[in-house]
C-alpha cells in the first residue's frame, strides 16, 4: 500500500490540499498533495476544485521537482570571489537585507533613484510590494517578466476590442485556435474546449506542429515555416 501510495492510517500517508499558483496567481489550480512524514510523494489535482476540475498541466504537475529540486536556493548567498566566478557563501537574511538596503542607498545617492532598476520574476506574490517599493524608492524602473506573457496579450486586446477578451464559447459554432496547445499548457480550458467540441463545435487550428489540438481539428491549417528544407519537414 506504501508503494501504491495508497492514502490512510497504515501508510502513514495523508491527503492535504493546496493549490499551484506558477501561472497565474487569481485563477489557481487545486492541488491532491500526498503526504508521508512531512514529504510530499506524489501530487494530483483536485477533481473539486472549480477552475481546474481535477486537471494539472505539466507545471503543476511537477510540483515535487519545484519543491525538492537540489539546486532551490534556500538561504541569501553572498559573492565572495571574482564576478563570474561562482564562489558564493551562504549569509543570513538580517545580512543579506542590510546588505541590500547598504547599496540602494549608496547608488541612490551616486547616481539618483532613477538608476536602479527593480525587476520581479516569479513567484508573482511579491510583486505589488516590490512595486511600492520602487515608486518609494524614487525609481520609476519596475519591471515584470509579464512584458513577454499575459501583459504583452492583454494589450493586444485592449487594442483589437477596447478591453478584455477571451471566447464565447458557450455561443460560437465553430472556434479559430492558432498556434495554441491547451492540453500541454492550459488544462483547464482544453477541458472547456473539449466540452465544446461534444456539442457539435467545429475546431480550425492553425499551427505547424502536429499538436494535440490539431489531433481533434476538423481543418488543420499547417503552416509550413518559410526556409524549411522539404526534405527535413515530415509528411
Amino acid at each position: 500500500m506504501i508503494k501504491g501510495k495508497i492514502p490512510g492510517p497504515d501508510t502513514g500517508i495523508e491527503v492535504r490540499k493546496s493549490i499551484c499558483t506558477l501561472c497565474d496567481p487569481q485563477t489557481q489550480c487545486g492541488l491532491d498533495c500526498y503526504v508521508r512524514d512531512g514529504h510530499i510523494i506524489k501530487v494530483e489535482g483536485s477533481l473539486e476544485n472549480p477552475h481546474s476540475a481535477g486537471t494539472l498541466c505539466a507545471k503543476g504537475a511537477a510540483q515535487r521537482q519545484w519543491v525538492y529540486h537540489e539546486e532551490r536556493l534556500r538561504d541569501p548567498l553572498k559573492r565572495v570571489g571574482p564576478r563570474g566566478s561562482g564562489e558564493m557563501v551562504p549569509i543570513s537574511w538580517t545580512e543579506a537585507l542590510d546588505t541590500i538596503v547598504e547599496n540602494l542607498e549608496r547608488l541612490k545617492a551616486e547616481s539618483g533613484p532613477e538608476s536602479v532598476i527593480f525587476y520581479c520574476g516569479y513567484p508573482k506574490q511579491p510583486r505589488p510590494f516590490l512595486k511600492r517599493l520602487a515608486l518609494q524608492f524614487g525609481s520609476p524602473n519596475y519591471c515584470t517578466e509579464s512584458s513577454t506573457c499575459f501583459t504583452a496579450m492583454a494589450m493586444a486586446w485592449r487594442l483589437d476590442y477596447g478591453q478584455m477578451a477571451g471566447p464565447d464559447l458557450a455561443n460560437t459554432r465553430c472556434a479559430l485556435v492558432w498556434s495554441g496547445n491547451p492540453f500541454h499548457s492550459s488544462t483547464p480550458n482544453a477541458r472547456r474546449l473539449m466540452d465544446a467540441r461534444d456539442r457539435g463545435v467545429k475546431f480550425i487550428v492553425v499551427d505547424p506542429r502536429k499538436s494535440p489540438m490539431a489531433a481533434i481539428a476538423d481543418i488543420h491549417l499547417r503552416l509550413r515555416p518559410m526556409g524549411l528544407l522539404p526534405w527535413l519537414w515530415p509528411t
